[in-house]
């Protein structure tokens, strides 16, 4: 059976409101919550900026799902370091319900902070390095670069990061999970090399017929099971009993459609202007459009045949409220 997870889009919605969100997608069934974890948001009309860690652990004390971010960027303005400690101390508090996601990162969380935007073999070569410092501080059996002496103190020298014998303190027993987004077989790679699961938002055939066989392909050569790895899918979804008022509330999004991730945008002004690009076509591919609940569960479905383990579900409905209604109600029991 797939898990149907809600995604709380920081980018979105103030940080209350998604605690209020948050508990609602408890009671309406969902499996787990992922929040998103950005500097700047996507889009500057309705954009909010929350901080992803402060309301993790905000919402582990008022929900007892599982939850993790989707994703956090493996770039220049979070040193890995911190990454490792974060996680490890909301591990400790929260009874380890807590997933890292990490990903190679946007220019909207680089550049605003004075920070460069670099090309993605940097990118990629910055996550991998993060991963690397994560387990090793961690403590895991996963192989890696870093030096670590007897008492656990930890040197690592990475072209982009570096740990001078840094040990942490405070660790959970059993280290958080880590998942890795990614949308193109380099960086699913590194999901096979150093994580339990990966995210993605790609679907239909360049999901089946490229990124899937190479997870699996790539995990089997690292010897380990490919069953075993968590696949994530992430997407947006609008319900209104009006289907035109559900396809309009999607506006704030559709830049997404138009290829904005690796194109160094940082300001939400000039990201939320690509939007007016996005045909209609473009527009009911990407996201979950629905005037019926049934609709809904049959998107649902046909992503769970793709092979996803995991579908997380962001809510840009109009009425939001109504959606977590129409999930618990009549989609998930249906599934």
């Amino acid at each position: 059976m797939v898990a149907v997870d809600y995604m709380a889009h920081q980018e979105q919605y103030e940080p209350d409101r998604l605690l209020e969100f948050a508990e609602r997608a408890e009671a309406a069934g969902f499996d787990m919550v992922w929040t998103s974890d950005h500097f700047h948001p996507w889009f500057h009309s309705q954009g909010s900026s929350g901080f992803a860690w402060s309301w993790m652990g905000a919402a582990a004390e008022r929900i007892d799902l599982p939850m993790g971010t989707c994703v956090t960027p493996a770039t220049g303005h979070y040193h890995p370091g911190l990454i490792a400690q974060a996680f490890a101390t909301l591990g400790v508090l929260h009874d380890q319900r807590v997933v890292l996601g990490l990903s190679t990162g946007e220019a909207m969380n680089e550049t605003p902070l004075g920070f460069d935007w670099p090309e993605y073999p940097e990118r990629r070569d910055r996550l991998e390095q993060t991963l690397e410092i994560v387990h090793a501080l961690w403590g895991t059996d996963i192989e890696t670069d870093a030096e670590v002496d007897a008492d656990g103190f930890v040197h690592y020298d990475g072209e982009r990061f570096q740990l001078d014998e840094a040990r942490l303190y405070t660790v959970p027993d059993e280290p958080p999970e880590i998942h890795v987004a990614a949308n193109g077989p380099s960086t699913a790679r590194l999901s096979a090399r150093y994580a339990d699961g990966f995210i993605t938002v790609v679907k239909g055939e360049e999901y089946t017929e490229r990124l899937y066989p190479a997870v699996r392909s790539y995990t089997e050569e690292e010897g380990r099971d490919p069953d075993a790895m968590e696949t994530t899918l992430l997407v947006t979804a609008s319900y209104d009993p009006d289907y035109d008022r559900a396809y309009e509330a999607t506006a704030p999004w559709r830049a997404t459609t138009q290829g904005v991730f690796d194109r160094g945008l940082s300001n939400p002004e000039e990201i939320e202007a690509e939007g007016v690009h996005a045909t209609r076509e473009e527009i009911e591919h990407k996201f979950v459009i629905a005037d019926d609940p049934a609709e809904i569960a049959a998107q649902l479905e046909a992503y769970a045949e793709m092979g996803f383990h995991r579908i997380a579900v962001g809510n840009t409905s109009p009425d939001p409220e109504r959606f977590f209604e129409v999930m618990g109600d009549e989609v998930i029991p249906s599934l």
